[in-house]
């Protein structure tokens, strides 16, 4: 497919300003993506960024300041905080009069928290004086955020849950369980209808955290559909020290459910209040071919 760009041309009110093209100097270093960046400063001088220009192990992006009267450029050197691995200084600069503020910044320093990876920054303010040591924002890189958890599963064994899905649900929780079974993540699972069964407390779970051992002899308690009852209990009764529970860990409630409650003498809007109190996050996975 061929793309055609139409340019159309309008008078705007505008400054003049002159562009020399005979006399133009050039400056060249040997540093990798030297010009990538450019800001003109005061008088004669201005900086460009080289963000590719490897410095040292693990340390990318260079800055120079350089003069038109002179037609030289000089390494501009800052000492950079540790965590600032290969940040590509000179990616970005930014330049201010009154008073005179030179920012550059470094955006591409990689931040490891467990199994995730962060792409985060550091940006150094200068003076007019380039040769003195910078203020550099942040100061340090934030700490890794909280990522332990405490699952609890809360599954549907009433009597409209047809036993295939009810397997599906226990190789649901069996995956789930896997996938985490590198992290501290904490799981326990309750089973819920009209009747309710405790099958393993996060305590259980750390214990032996092995799904097979925990989830295959699980076993289908029919009867009523007491969702919201059994949202309750799992806040009380799980979500316990007791239990198992950590304190300042992410607190979750996964409900497996077909759909509507059904008998339960609790609503929902006696139960969830609670739930927030608790600072538990819930979700709600549906299961079979006709949700309610």
């Amino acid at each position: 497919m061929t793309h055609r760009v139409l340019l159309l041309t309008a008078l705007v009110l505008c400054d003049g300003f002159n562009l020399e093209t005979e006399k133009a100097a050039i400056f060249q270093e040997n540093a990798r993506s030297f010009g990538h960046s450019v800001v003109q400063l005061e008088g004669s001088r201005f900086v460009v960024g080289a963000p590719q220009e490897i410095k040292a192990a693990n340390q990318t992006g260079g800055l120079y300041q350089c003069d038109y009267s002179t037609g030289k450029c000089e390494s501009i050197h800052l000492q950079a905080p540790l965590e600032a691995v290969n940040m590509s200084l000179g990616l970005s600069l930014a330049f201010a009069t009154n008073p005179f503020r030179l920012l550059a910044c470094g955006p591409t320093v990689h931040q490891t928290c467990k199994e995730n990876t962060y792409v985060n920054g550091f940006c150094f303010l200068f003076g007019s004086n380039l040769w003195q040591q910078p203020q550099t924002f942040p100061s340090k890189l934030r700490e890794c955020p909280r990522q332990d958890s405490d699952i609890a599963f809360l599954i549907d064994g009433s009597g409209s849950i047809i036993p295939s899905d009810f397997q599906r649900m226990k190789a649901f929780v069996s995956t789930v369980m896997d996938l985490f079974k590198k992290s501290k993540t904490l799981f326990s699972l309750m089973q819920f209808s009209e009747d309710f069964q405790l099958h393993f407390t996060f305590n259980q779970f750390k214990k032996n955290p092995d799904p097979e051992f925990l989830v295959k002899p699980i076993r289908q308690l029919y009867g009523r559909t007491h969702t919201a009852t059994g949202i309750r209990k799992v806040v009380r009764e799980l979500f316990h020290s007791s239990r198992g529970a950590r304190e300042n860990v992410f607190k979750i409630l996964v409900v497996i459910t077909d759909g509507e409650k059904f008998g339960d003498p609790l609503d929902y809007k006696d139960v969830i209040p609670e739930a927030d109190r608790e600072g538990i996050i819930r979700y709600v996975i549906g299961v079979g071919w006709q949700l309610y």
